[in-house]
């Protein structure tokens, strides 16, 4: 069996280990130390794979077979997503303990995040359609489970409904998609893309119409305009946890299969692709920002600025192969699509992490005087919010820096004033969390709930060291992931 199988073997045992444990005794504290334990296995196991792959070939495929390649770049991208999933999984067991209101079983909960997780892990090393599709039902089908675990939570089975519905319109445009990219190509690898098209089967405008339904449904899944219909809705009506691996793990491995397609596939040769691409991104920027002004609730603004950052990302999109100036290079484009994900996968797990220390916490309301009573707490989240914002010393300034420094070199000119512009929008209501913080509390009581252990302190300094530490030093994580990408 290859090795590059085994992070992904280890998760898949580990759930059928809370499957089997299921059957004979329910043990909260057994789920969690399993789950845990196999999540730390595959780390430990993705950064040998990591050191090793980094050590043979730089950014060459250094096994691959029909359904997944692996090499130093998705290599790392497992390595990224198992780090996001464990700093969550932490935080877990004591989150639905506060929840459990109602004396419900857990352990159902550990296996559908396990399934999550490995339907992650098979998407960002996929290499065909099959294993793709397959990684996505894997993890779209868990996180319905997941969105609705709380049943007596109306909202959460809301949420849980839209979400099924929202996975079975871009699963059924994928599909649409791949089929008809089948009938050029004879094949449904993504090597196959690579093929010489000018013998082709179809006309350019079915080649066209297949590339622009894969777009749709993936853009359905990084909820981007005009596909965002009912992300706020999810947001707010998902667990906390849920919704982290949403924002997270989900956007990861979706915006990473994207990326390999475009990559592939040359898909940048036809213009209106391009033009989708730009008119995409730049309408994300502007709605997701303009909508978040208006947001007082703390998860539908966090869903908002989500909608903005994934069409700052999409710039990545209009570099590839864009040699406009030849100061800029491959290899360059793809250290800002990693360090972007970097710094906002960090930043956002670390908000999500603040939000689980604050469950009664829900609008900017209730926020008012935090710092006055929980200052590691406020402090930590100012912070966070201020490298969401992309303010200099954090590393969010500097995943901004690349992508304004990238766009610059390719004379990007339209979406990088898209994205000047609209970042100043998202400043004001990144702004609006952190002075409702520093306003005088007018309920005393409402904070003395709130329990700051030791777990919880040792997690916000581990988010502060990452966020700030990395943006006041980047050339450690720029000089690893330089190394990933070649």
């Amino acid at each position: 069996m290859n090795v590059y199988y085994y992070p992904a073997f280890i998760v898949m045992f580990a759930a059928l280990l809370i499957l089997i444990q299921l059957c004979f005794k329910r043990s909260h504290v057994l789920s969690y130390i399993t789950s845990g334990l196999s999540l730390l296995a595959a780390l430990i196991m993705q950064i040998y794979l990591q050191t090793h792959s980094n050590n043979l070939i730089n950014n060459q495929s250094i096994s691959s077979d029909v359904l997944f390649v692996f090499n130093a770049e998705t290599s790392f991208v497992s390595l990224l997503l198992l780090m996001v999933v464990i700093i969550i999984w932490a935080q877990l067991y004591h989150w639905l303990k506060t929840i459990n209101e109602q004396n419900e079983q857990n352990e159902e909960y550990y296996l559908l995040f396990l399934l999550t997780t490995m339907g992650g892990l098979i998407m960002v090393s996929s290499n065909h359609f099959a294993s793709f599709f397959l990684g996505l039902e894997l993890m779209s089908l868990s996180f319905v489970g997941l969105i609705a675990y709380c049943g007596h939570d109306q909202k959460a089975q809301e949420a849980g409904i839209k979400y099924l519905i929202l996975s079975a319109i871009a699963s059924a445009f994928i599909l649409m998609g791949a089929a008809l990219l089948y009938l050029q190509f004879g094949s449904l690898s993504f090597s196959a893309l690579l093929q010489d098209s000018s013998s082709q089967i179809l006309p350019q405008w079915a080649i066209i119409t297949a590339i622009i339904f894969i777009f749709t449904g993936l853009f359905f899944k990084l909820s981007l305009v005009p596909c965002h219909l009912w992300i706020a809705d999810l947001f707010e009506g998902a667990p906390l946890v849920t919704a982290a691996m949403l924002a997270t793990l989900s956007k990861l491995a979706v915006f990473i299969i994207l990326w390999r397609l475009v990559t592939l596939g040359h898909w940048q040769q036809y213009q209106i692709i391009i033009d989708i691409i730009s008119i995409v991104a730049i309408t994300s920027m502007f709605i997701g920002n303009f909508l978040g002004l208006l947001q007082k609730k703390l998860l539908r603004l966090i869903a908002y600025s989500s909608i903005a950052h994934f069409g700052y990302l999409l710039i990545v999109l209009l570099l590839i192969n864009n040699h406009a100036i030849s100061f800029s290079s491959q290899s360059f484009n793809e250290q800002t699509l990693f360090f972007y994900l970097v710094a906002y996968l960090f930043t956002l797990v670390g908000v999500f992490s603040v939000f689980m220390q604050l469950p009664k916490i829900k609008t900017l309301d209730d926020l008012s005087g935090l710092f006055w009573h929980k200052p590691v707490i406020a402090i930590t989240l100012m912070l966070l919010m201020l490298s969401l914002a992309g303010i200099p010393l954090t590393l969010g300034f500097m995943a901004k820096f690349y992508l304004v420094m990238a766009a610059v070199s390719q004379q990007l000119w339209l979406v990088l004033t898209a994205l000047v512009i609209s970042s100043i929008i998202g400043l004001f209501y990144y702004l609006r969390v952190i002075m409702a913080m520093l306003k005088t509390p007018v309920d005393e009581l409402k904070f003395s709930d709130i329990k700051s252990d030791g777990s919880s302190l040792s997690l916000n300094l581990l988010i502060l060291f990452l966020v700030i530490g990395f943006g006041v030093f980047p050339s450690s994580l720029s000089q690893f992931i330089q190394q990933v990408t070649g």
